[in-house]
């Protein structure tokens, strides 16, 4: 790419020319690596897509004949998958929204009704069955992992990211379990028609209220020992 601009004298006369020009080489190579990128992720995601499908639907039908501690092991390798078939999912959407946005157009990912109650269950036996870097249980056996989402008689469906809610929901469990070596890891939910809200909250009893506990005991015994005169003999 050149661009030229002409020197006039001062008798407004053009005098000669300055041109600039600049190698697209190099930036044409740049877009044809990132055309290259985004056409192989489009196709490998596409490729996995079939296996997992084939995982899910094979997953459920062992799980019509399975016993029921079987059944649970199944259902963690379904909810796996699923998960995973999520992530394929929006990297095709990733690679998508890149190819529009070159060519100028605006993508918008469609929102998606979800299930509270649904992904609360799954996160909950994902991390039941979770294992931390030592391959021991993340949930210890003192340790009472309750989900009260599933005890509500009526849960809004709400739209959003399926995918993204339960990786929200796994998280906030597995950070609760790690910090909690007794008493309860407590999911629940709340719904606010007034303000159109759908609250989940994730309680525990771990080393943090442990240590807000002992603060405020040591702040109350600081208290009276302000608070108490020494009588003199």
């Amino acid at each position: 790419m050149m661009s030229v601009v002409p020197q006039f004298s001062q008798d407004r006369e053009v005098e000669s020319y300055v041109a600039i020009g600049q190698d697209m080489s190099e930036i044409c190579d740049l877009k044809a690596v990132e055309a290259k990128k985004s056409q192989l992720m489009a196709v490998v995601s596409h490729e996995l897509r079939s296996p997992l499908h084939g995982m899910i639907g094979l997953t459920g039908m062992m799980m019509d004949s399975a016993s029921q501690s079987q059944r649970r092991q199944l259902q963690m390798v379904k909810a796996c998958a699923s998960r995973l078939l999520d992530l394929v999912t929006n990297v095709m959407d990733l690679t998508e929204s890149d190819k529009r946005k070159r060519s100028g157009i605006a993508f918008h990912k469609p929102q998606i009704a979800v299930d509270f109650a649904k992904i609360a269950e799954e996160a909950v036996v994902m991390t039941t069955l979770a294992v931390d870097k030592a391959n021991k249980p993340l949930v210890c056996d003192s340790v009472v992992l309750k989900n009260e989402i599933c005890d509500l008689k009526q849960i809004p469906i709400v739209l959003g990211d399926p995918y993204k809610c339960t990786q929200l929901l796994y998280n906030l469990l597995t950070n609760s379990c790690k910090f909690t070596r007794h008493g309860t890891v407590i999911i629940r939910a709340r719904h606010l028609p007034e303000q159109k809200l759908l609250e989940i909250d994730v309680v525990d009893t771990g080393i943090l209220l442990f240590f807000l506990l002992l603060l405020l005991l040591t702040l109350l015994l600081l208290l009276l020992l302000l608070s108490t005169t020494v009588q003199p003999r």
